[in-house]
């Protein structure tokens, strides 16, 4: 009988050397969604959030509400604050940051509305009465993905403007399942059921 190929784990110099350049990197198109997050507390879910937008190759993440940000120019937060946040952000982004479009806008509602009026599907990821199971959503198109605060959720004035409202299902003790970890299994279902968008990885 002969050897079953064996896997084998490409190195992160391998990887690395399959990249292309920021500036090729840059010029490469997106897929049409875009990440909201609205009023999440934990630095370390925003710099995740960035990781995940980065893998997918989201449009574009939006920091809404209290959701911390990294540093821009001219900051108007105190600068103690702020390159806090950025420090925080960038350890779990790891390298992700400059690659990411990103937004930080007061108001969620206010980008939810605009981004409808654009075509996008807003798909708000709560649980909710009439929620729909993860196995059920139809995440196909267009979508802008809502992800809220982690103990009150996304708030009543952005359901009210969902499409959908999409819920993962939870079999433990456990009420929910952390912002970053929803986002990262939401949107890879999203990405499997619009075959990718069409982009080669890199």
């Amino acid at each position: 009988m002969e050897n079953e190929a064996r896997a084998r784990a490409l190195s992160t110099a391998e990887l690395v050397a399959r990249k292309p350049g920021p500036g090729e990197f840059a010029r490469l198109p997106r897929a049409p969604v875009h990440v909201v997050l609205s009023n999440v507390r934990g630095l370390a879910n925003v710099g995740l959030a960035f990781r995940l937008c980065d893998n997918l190759r989201a449009k574009r993440l939006w920091l809404c509400g209290i959701t911390g940000h990294p540093l821009r120019e001219d900051d108007p937060r105190p600068r103690e604050i702020a390159e806090r946040c950025d420090r925080e952000i960038r350890r779990t982004a790891v390298m992700a940051v400059p690659f990411v479009p990103w937004s930080y806008e007061p108001d969620a509602v206010e980008v939810v509305k605009r981004l409808k009026a654009e075509g996008f599907r807003v798909v708000a990821v709560e649980q909710a009465e009439g929620s729909i199971p993860l196995f059920s959503a139809d995440l196909r198109g267009p979508l802008c993905l809502v992800f809220g605060h982690e103990r009150l959720g996304v708030e009543a004035s952005v359901l009210e403007l969902a499409d959908a409202v999409v819920e993962l299902p939870v079999w433990g003790m456990a009420n929910s399942i952390n912002v970053a970890m929803a986002l990262a299994i939401v949107g890879y279902e999203a990405a499997r059921q619009n075959g990718g968008w069409g982009l080669p990885p890199t």
